[in-house]
This record gives C-alpha cells, structure tokens and sequence, in this order.
C-alpha cells in the first residue's frame, strides 16, 4: 500500500526560488507541494484553510517576517515542521529559530540532497537539522563550551547569576552553601577568564552558553 506523501508549502518571495524548490519535489513521491506563498501576512490565512506538515519558511517575506510566523505557528499549536530557508548565515538568527523551536536551518544554496536529507531528518528525528555551511556556526558554541569544561552544576549557577541572583539567593534556590555557590562562581570566572557578572553575561550572549 502507498503512502500518503507529505504536504509541504513553500513560504519564499523570489520565483526562482519557489520554481527550484518545485523541481526538487516534482519526481518525490513522498512530498507534494500543495502551495506556495510570496507574502508572510498571508500564511496563517491558508493555514486556517489546509495545514502542511511541513513548511520552507523564508526569513525576510514582505508585511511579516519568517521568525514571526514560526513564533505565531508554535503559539497556535500548529502540528507542523518547520524548515528555515534563507541566505542569512547569522548565529543570532540560527538561535531564534531555535528558540521558536523550528526544526532545521537550511541556506538557499543548499543542494538537492540537502533539502531532502533536512526534510527526512526533521519527520524521522527529533535533532534540530542544520544545513551545510551552517553547522559551524553552532558547533562553535559546543566546542567552546567542552574546551573550558563547563559542569552542568556550573551551568545551573551561571544561568541564577545571569538573572541578577546574587550568592546567598543562588543557595537558596539550588539547595547548596554559600561557600558552594562561592566556589563554583571562582572557578566560572577562572575557567572563562572573566572578573565580574557584566562580563559573564556578555559571553553568554556572545557563545550562547546556555542554549
């Protein structure tokens, strides 16, 4: 018995694109392309009308921007996948979408057998799919992260000290000492060679510590 293909509407306001990313389904059986959109102010309209269960999702659309729609999407509770296309290479950028829990980043001069392998990986997997020429950008975080040793315990004490928590309010929170809390904030500090809170929270936002 065949299966159903899966639906999937492209959300993208440069033809050539839209015309490339046809092509690529036009010979899968096991996609279908029901649709595409030019302007972000239109998607949650025809998503009242048929749902997708997967959408490649421009970033920069006309009226309303890609990370919106993802955001509205999630908060609408919408059962659908969402795949980032865009040509912006921009570790903040690969954050938010994260962050909207979409579930992968591609760039548009990904090859065919990226934009399959993203598609396959996304309905079979859990894991957020990065593209190639992406992956870097996020694995700096993880490799800087391993390369300092920071502890999940030290993890915990980062993220109270980055909310403005001062010591004895860390401890009570997390159930230590003082003298605890102390001692892992020395070793923090030692470990990413910084000498106050302002600077954590600077390399936080730099590294993406706490992703």
């Amino acid at each position: 018995m065949e299966s159903t293909p899966r639906k999937i509407l492209i959300c993208e306001d440069h033809q050539i694109v839209v015309d490339g990313l046809v092509s690529i389904f036009k010979n899968q059986p096991d996609y279908q392309v029901i649709g595409y959109i030019k302007n972000g102010g239109e998607v949650l309209t025809f998503l009242k009308r048929q749902l997708p269960d997967v959408i490649l999702l421009d970033i920069n659309l006309p009226e309303v921007n890609g990370l919106e729609i993802l955001k509205s999407i999630r908060q609408l509770e919408y059962d659908i996948k969402v795949i980032v296309l865009t040509m912006y290479n921009k570790e903040n950028i690969i954050r938010k979408v994260k962050q909207f829990n979409g579930n992968g980043f591609l760039l548009k001069n990904s090859s065919t057998e990226d934009v399959l392998k993203a598609l396959d990986t996304v309905f079979d997997s859990k894991s957020f799919y990065m593209g190639k020429g992406v992956k870097n950008l996020v694995d700096e975080t993880d490799g800087f992260v391993q390369k300092v040793n920071i502890t999940n315990r030290e993890k915990e004490i980062i993220k109270e000290l980055v909310k403005g928590y001062n010591v004895p309010q860390i401890a009570e929170r997390l159930y230590i000492s003082n003298y605890t809390v102390e001692t892992h904030k020395k070793n923090i500090f030692r470990k990413l060679n910084i000498h106050n809170s302002i600077d954590l929270v600077t390399l936080v936002n730099e590294k993406n510590l706490l992703s």
